[in-house]
C-alpha cells in the first residue's frame, strides 16, 4: 500500500471499529479521573500518610468503577453507606488477620466465600462484591498490620465522602429502574392488544409493539450474570412478574389467534367484557410500575384495586357461563351428536386462562406497589407489605438455603472464587512477593465458570498487564520520576483505565490500570519501571491460581451446569404438577410444597445467566436454551394454577370419580414425559425421550366430564367439575408444549456428552 492509497483511511477505520464509542461512558469516566487523584493528593500531602493515600485511591476507584447500584437515589445511598460500613469492618479485620500467614489464607477463603455467596440474595450485594473484597484484600496483603487500621479507615472514609455524592449526582446510570420500566411497557402493550380497537388503529401494530416489548423485557432481565433486582420486596417480586408476563404474552397471543381484528364479533358477550376488564387492569399495572423507584402514586394503586375488582366480577361471570353450559343438556346433546370438543373449549377456556393470568399479574404488581410505597423505616426493618407474609430477611434466608445445593452455579462459583483467592494469598506469602495484593487481584479479575474460560481471560490479563508495563515503563524512562509530571499524567491514566474495559476490552483495561499503578506507586515511593515488572509477575501468579481453582472445582463450565439446572427444574416442576393434581382429586391430603420448585427455578435462572455471561462459543442455540428455560417455568406455573383452583379437593361422593381418574391419567402421562426429559438433560446413561404422543384421554376428557356434570346434584358439585375442566386445560397446555422441547433437549444432551475441552 502506497502513501497515496485512497483506501487507506477506510482500512484504518475498519481496524478500530471494535472500539464501542459511547459518549455517556466517556463522560462517566471523568468521575474517577477527577475524584481519585484528588483524594489521593489530599491524603498524601495534607494528611501526609501513605496508608491513607493508598486506601483513599483504591477505595474511590472501587466505589466509582466496581459498583453500580440500581434503584432511586435514596436506595442507592443506603447501598453505598452499607458498602462503606462493610468495607470498614473488612479493613479492620484484614489488618488483624494479616499475620500469621496461615490465618491470612484461611480468612481470605472464608471472607471471599461469604461475600461471593451473599450475592445470590440480591443484585445489590452482588454488585458490591468486588469492591467489598478489595477492602479486605488490601489490608491482608499490604504491610502495616493492626497499627495501620486508623490511617486505612481514614482513607476509606475520605474516599466515601467524595466518591458517593459524585456517584449519586454526576452522570448516574440511565438503567437504574430498567427492568421495572420494561415490565410497565409490556403491560401497556398487552393492554393495547386486548382493548377494543379505535377506528384507524391496526391490530398488527399492537401485536408488533407487544413482541418488541417482550423482547426488551427479556434483554433487560438477562443482561447481567446476577439477577437485576435488589433485596427489597418490590424488587424481588419483579422476578416473579417477569415469569408471569411471559405466560401472559403467550395467553394473549392465543386469545388473539383467530381473526383478532373481529374479536368483538366472535367472542361471547361475557368474554368480551372480561377482555376489556383485562385490558384496563394491565393498563393500570403499567401505571403502578412506572415510577422512579420512590413508589407509585396513591391514585394509581387505588385505580388498580378498582380494576382488579371489576376483573374479578368478569371472571365470576365467565365461571357462571361455563357452569351453565356444562349443565346444559343441549351442550351435552350437541357434543354427543359430533360437535367437536374444541368448539366448546375455545372461547370459555381462553377467557378463563386470560382472566386467571391477568389476575395473577395484577396481584404481583399490587404487592410491588405496596412494597415500594413503604416508608424508609419499614424498608430498613424488613417489614413485609400488607398481604405478604415474608419480608426481606425471611426471603434472604429462603433464597440462600435454596442455593445450598451441589448443582447451584452460584454455590460452585463462590467455592471456586474463595479457593482461587485463598490460593493466591498462599502463593504470594510462600514466594514472598513484595506487593502480594496484586497476586490476589489478578486471581479476582479472571475467575470464570470453568478452567478453560479462566485460562483465556488469564492470557488477556497477563497480556494487558505486559502492554501496560511497556507503556508505563516507557513513560517513566522518558520522564524519570518527576513528581510534577507524574501528577499531571495520573488523571489522564485513570480516565483511560475507567472507560477502556467497557469501550475497548478487558485486556485494554488491564493495560491502562497497570499504567495507573506504575504512576501511583512512583508518586508514593519512586521505583521507576520496576514496579511494572513486579506487577506482571504478580498478576501471572494470581491468574495461575485462578486456573488451578477452575481445574479443581467443577471444571465443566456453564453449559454443563445449565443442563443440570434444567434437569432439576423439570423434575421438580413435574413432581409439583403431579402433586397439585393429586391434591385436587383427593389423592393427596395436603398441598404440594412449592419451595423445592421455586429453589430449582432460582438455580436455573442463575445457570442461564452464567451461560449467557460466559465468553466463548455457544454449542446450543440461544433460542433453544430460552425455550427450555421457559418450558420449565410454564410447567411450574401450571402446577401453581392447579393448586389455586383446588380450594376444596374433590371426593368420591361428588360423583366425579370418572373425570378425576382421567385427569390423573392424563397428568401421569405428561409428567412422566417431563421426568424423562429431566433424565436426558441430566445425562443419565441410556435415557431417551419418548415421542410426545397425545394420549387418547386428551380427546375424551370432555366426554367424561359432561355426563358427570349432568349427574351433579347441586351447583357446588358442578363447580368442582369445573375445577377439573380447567385443570385439564392447564395439563393440555404443557402437553402441547412438549413438541417444542424435543429438539432443544437433544442439543443440550449432545453438548453434555462432548469432552470438557470442547464445551
Amino acid at each position: 500500500m502506497g502513501a497515496g492509497d485512497p483506501g487507506a483511511p477506510s482500512r484504518w477505520w475498519r481496524r478500530i471499529r471494535f472500539i464501542r464509542w459511547s459518549p455517556f461512558a466517556l463522560k462517566r469516566a471523568l468521575r474517577p479521573a477527577i475524584v481519585m487523584p484528588a483524594v489521593f493528593a489530599f491524603a498524601a500531602h495534607v494528611i501526609g500518610n501513605a496508608q491513607a493515600a493508598t486506601f483513599a485511591a483504591f477505595a474511590s476507584f472501587a466505589l466509582l468503577l466496581f459498583v453500580e447500584f440500581m434503584g432511586n437515589r435514596l436506595s442507592r445511598l443506603y447501598a453505598y453507606l452499607l458498602l462503606i460500613a462493610t468495607g470498614a469492618v473488612f479493613v479492620a479485620l484484614g489488618s488483624v488477620v494479616a499475620s500469621p500467614d496461615w490465618l491470612a489464607v484461611v480468612a481470605m477463603g472464608v471472607v471471599a466465600f461469604a461475600v461471593l455467596f451473599a450475592g445470590v440474595v440480591s443484585s445489590t450485594i452482588a454488585a458490591a462484591g468486588r469492591a467489598a473484597l478489595l477492602m479486605f484484600i488490601l489490608p491482608v496483603m499490604l504491610p502495616g498490620g493492626p497499627a495501620a487500621i486508623g490511617p486505612r479507615l481514614l482513607g476509606l472514609a475520605l474516599a466515601g465522602a467524595v466518591a458517593v455524592p459524585v456517584a449519586l449526582f454526576a452522570w448516574p446510570s440511565h438503567d437504574q429502574n430498567l427492568l421495572r420500566t420494561r415490565a410497565a411497557e409490556l403491560c401497556r402493550a398487552l393492554a393495547a392488544v386486548l382493548a377494543p380497537k379505535q377506528s384507524g388503529r391496526n391490530d398488527g401494530d399492537d401485536q408488533a409493539a407487544m413482541s418488541e416489548a417482550v423482547d426488551e423485557l427479556r434483554m433487560a432481565f438477562r443482561a447481567s450474570a446476577a439477577r437485576p433486582v435488589a433485596l427489597s420486596t418490590g424488587s424481588r417480586m419483579l422476578m416473579r412478574l417477569v415469569d408471569e408476563l411471559e405466560w401472559l404474552t403467550i395467553t394473549v397471543t392465543n386469545a388473539c389467534a383467530d381473526a383478532p381484528e373481529t374479536w368483538s364479533e366472535t367472542w361471547p358477550e361475557k368474554g368480551r367484557m372480561l377482555r376489556i376488564r383485562a385490558a384496563e387492569t394491565l393498563s393500570s399495572c403499567g401505571a403502578v410500575l412506572e415510577h422512579d423507584g420512590g413508589g407509585p402514586e396513591q391514585v394509581c394503586c387505588v385505580d388498580l384495586d378498582r380494576c382488579v375488582a371489576a376483573l374479578r366480577t368478569a371472571r365470576d361471570d365467565i365461571s357462571t357461563a361455563t357452569l351453565d353450559e356444562l349443565r346444559s343438556s343441549a351442550a351435552a346433546a350437541d357434543l354427543a351428536g359430533g360437535r367437536p370438543a374444541g368448539e366448546f373449549e375455545r372461547t370459555l377456556y381462553v377467557a378463563h386462562e386470560l382472566g386467571y393470568v391477568v389476575a395473577l399479574t395484577a396481584a404481583t404488581v399490587t404487592t410491588i406497589g405496596a412494597a415500594d410505597s413503604r416508608g424508609w423505616l419499614d424498608r430498613l426493618l424488613g417489614r413485609p407489605p400488607r398481604g405478604l407474609a415474608v419480608g426481606e430477611f425471611g426471603a434472604a434466608e429462603r433464597i440462600a438455603a435454596g442455593h445450598f445445593d451441589r448443582h447451584s452455579v452460584w454455590l460452585q462459583n463462590s467455592i471456586r472464587g474463595a479457593a482461587g483467592l485463598a490460593l493466591a494469598v498462599l502463593i504470594a506469602r510462600v514466594l514472598g512477593q513484595m506487593q502480594g495484593f496484586w497476586v490476589v487481584l489478578g486471581a479476582l479479575s479472571v475467575l470464570r465458570s470453568n478452567a478453560l474460560s479462566t485460562g483465556a481471560t488469564a492470557l488477556r490479563a497477563v497480556g494487558g498487564t505486559a502492554v501496560g508495563f511497556l507503556v508505563g515503563g516507557a513513560l517513566v524512562v522518558g520522564i524519570g520520576t518527576d513528581l510534577r509530571v507524574l501528577w499531571l499524567l495520573l488523571p489522564a491514566a485513570v480516565y483511560v483505565a475507567a472507560f477502556a474495559p467497557e469501550l475497548v476490552s478487558f485486556a485494554a483495561g488491564q493495560a491502562a490500570f497497570t499504567v495507573v499503578v506504575i504512576i501511583l506507586f512512583n508518586i508514593l515511593a519512586p521505583t521507576g519501571w520496576k514496579i511494572g515488572v513486579l506487577r506482571i509477575e504478580d498478576v501471572a501468579l494470581g491468574c495461575a491460581a485462578s486456573v488451578l481453582a477452575g481445574l479443581l472445582f467443577w471444571p465443566r463450565g456453564a453449559a454443563a451446569a445449565l443442563g443440570a439446572a434444567l434437569a432439576d427444574a423439570y423434575d421438580a416442576g413435574a413432581d409439583y404438577l403431579r402433586g397439585a393434581v393429586d391434591f385436587l382429586t383427593g389423592r393427596r391430603a395436603s398441598r404440594p410444597p412449592h419451595d423445592v420448585a421455586e429453589a430449582t427455578a432460582a438455580r436455573l435462572d442463575d445457570a442461564f445467566r452464567q451461560y449467557l455471561a460466559e465468553r466463548g462459543a455457544k454449542h446450543v442455540d440461544l433460542e433453544n436454551v430460552t425455550a427450555l428455560a421457559n418450558g420449565a417455568t410454564r410447567l411450574r406455573l401450571a402446577g401453581t394454577a392447579v393448586v389455586k383452583l383446588a380450594k376444596t379437593p374433590t371426593a368420591p361422593a361428588d360423583g366425579l370419580a370418572a373425570p378425576a381418574a382421567v385427569l390423573v391419567e392424563k397428568t401421569g402421562a405428561v409428567t412422566t414425559w417431563y421426568r424423562a426429559l429431566g433424565a436426558l438433560l441430566h445425562g443419565v446413561g441410556g435415557a431417551t425421550l419418548p415421542a410426545p404422543v397425545t394420549p387418547a384421554s386428551d380427546q375424551s376428557f370432555l366426554d367424561v366430564v359432561l355426563p358427570s356434570v349432568a349427574a351433579c346434584r347441586d351447583r357446588r358439585h358442578a363447580e368442582r367439575a369445573e375445577m377439573l375442566l380447567w385443570s385439564g386445560q392447564y395439563i393440555g397446555d404443557v402437553s402441547r408444549l412438549r413438541a417444542d422441547l424435543v429438539e432443544p433437549a437433544g442439543q443440550i444432551a449432545v453438548t453434555r456428552r462432548r469432552p470438557v475441552w470442547t464445551r
